[in-house]
């Protein structure tokens, strides 16, 4: 393989890789609580260096770039714009932290900031979407009357009858202990602590709606097909001086 066609080869498979995350992004913009992700890229060694053959800075040939290569994917966790729903069931956090909610094995909590909820068949408070319940700040599941009105107060607090039941308000010591696990859904790779009860703050009737912007999505998302098409046809190119090359080498 030519070093161009390499170059080229390295450049299509990162833009490739960055179409799935954007593609990903933009089936999500109506997803609420979703968070966007972004592929990072980075300047690639040449091979020589990569191998072992040569050294970063000896300025030869073998020292002339590698193209780009993307070395991860990176949740944006900034806040997404609330929408007022004057639904009883929707809760939007205004400040930090998530809404813990049942996994489906294990102690330890899914995360989410989507505050879609309902009450089930067997007097949970759930997600609207999955069904999980949502945890109280004991662990255990927040159990309600579906026969009587419930509020939830802006500290984050289920009433119904006079009855307070906290909700459990938790976040990370960082969100890059966070790996996503469904549209919505985030599971701690490390311990997750109480929000402070100074800090905990909610909306009912909000939802913190998606944080992919469809129009910069969609910008991204052409940008990134139009890179893919240029390194391919600079593939396509080389492949054909390449075959022209040997042909005429051939005849010669």
């Amino acid at each position: 393989m030519s070093y161009g066609m390499y170059l080229s080869a390295e450049g299509a498979r990162a833009q490739s890789q960055r179409l799935e995350v954007v593609s990903n992004n933009m089936a999500n913009v109506n997803t609420v609580g979703f968070k966007p992700d972004v592929a990072i890229f980075q300047a690639r060694y040449a091979e020589a260096i990569q191998n072992g053959d040569a050294r970063p800075g000896m300025k030869g040939l073998a020292d002339i770039g590698g193209g780009v290569k993307t070395i991860e994917t990176r949740t944006s966790f900034a806040p997404g714009k609330l929408q007022r729903t004057g639904n009883d069931g929707d809760v939007a956090i205004l400040g930090e932290g998530f809404f813990a909610v049942q996994p489906d094995e294990g102690e330890q909590p899914l995360l989410t900031r989507a505050g879609t909820f309902r009450v089930d068949q067997l007097n949970r408070l759930v997600m609207a979407d999955s069904g999980r319940p949502v945890l109280s700040a004991g662990g255990g599941p927040i159990l309600l009357d579906p026969t009587q009105q419930y509020a939830i107060t802006a500290d984050g607090y289920v009433e119904q009858e006079g009855e307070l039941i906290p909700m459990a308000l938790v976040k990370p010591a960082s969100t890059d202990h966070l790996d996503k696990i469904g549209g919505n859904l985030f599971k701690s790779r490390e311990e997750v602590f109480p929000v402070p009860a100074g800090q905990r703050e909610v909306a009912q009737g909000f939802l913190e709606m998606s944080g992919a912007n469809s129009t910069q999505q969609m910008l991204q998302l052409i940008e990134t097909n139009r890179a893919f098409e240029a390194n391919t046809q600079m593939i396509r190119h080389q492949d054909t001086a390449t075959g022209s090359l040997i042909g005429r080498l051939l005849v010669g």
